[in-house]
């Protein structure tokens, strides 16, 4: 399946089965309960939720997870005055800290790479094979642009989805086809550690 045929016709249901696998009162963090949280150690392979996910599918879950909590950062960080119109156009989750007190803080969607392979101890660590991204991440990439210039051309033509774009290539977490030259910072390495890289 390419990543376009899973973000269209598959990340949907698998988003809502990994979210109603984990309590609710871990994925509603915030006050309002429409608003939708993922702990880091929801990724982790210290707990079940990832097993909701084919695992062949994984890969494309975990890409596809962070290109839409990156879009919903991006927009809070660099276009906060048009935020709540996106929010309650497109629920996307928020990714955040374990209990307690991370809870309290959204980590970069970068992490999620990290966090999908954690573990604590070595007896979960060997649980499930670890989940390679990126290997698929020009594709994702290409696919998610299309993404975010369909959006605003019919939901918020007040953002110029140029820019936007741009800056979400600022935080792409791996060196890709596309014009890196048009970014401004550089490429972080992933350690693998909660809130590291």
């Amino acid at each position: 399946m390419t990543f376009g045929e899973y973000y269209r016709q598959q990340f949907t249901t698998d988003i809502a089965r990994f979210m109603m696998s984990i309590p609710a009162e871990s994925r509603n963090h915030e006050h309002d309960k429409t608003t939708f949280t993922i702990q880091y150690e929801r990724l982790t392979k210290d707990t079940l939720h990832l097993d909701a996910i084919a695992p062949d599918l994984r890969a494309h879950f975990a890409i596809a997870l962070f290109l839409s909590v990156l879009v919903d950062e991006v927009c809070y960080t660099h276009f906060r005055s048009q935020y709540a119109r996106f929010q309650s156009l497109t629920l996307y989750p928020k990714f955040i800290g374990n209990c307690p007190g991370g809870c309290h803080y959204h980590f970069h969607p970068r992490d999620i790479f990290a966090a999908i392979n954690y573990s604590r101890d070595a007896k979960n660590a060997s649980r499930r094979p670890d989940i390679r991204v990126h290997g698929l991440f020009d594709e994702a990439g290409d696919v998610m642009k299309g993404e975010v210039f369909d959006f605003f051309a019919h939901h918020m033509t007040t953002i110029d989805p140029t820019e936007f774009w741009r800056r979400c290539l600022d935080e792409f977490p791996y060196r890709t086809k596309h014009d890196t030259e048009t970014t401004n910072q550089q490429v972080l390495p992933i350690t693998g550690k909660p809130g590291s890289g």
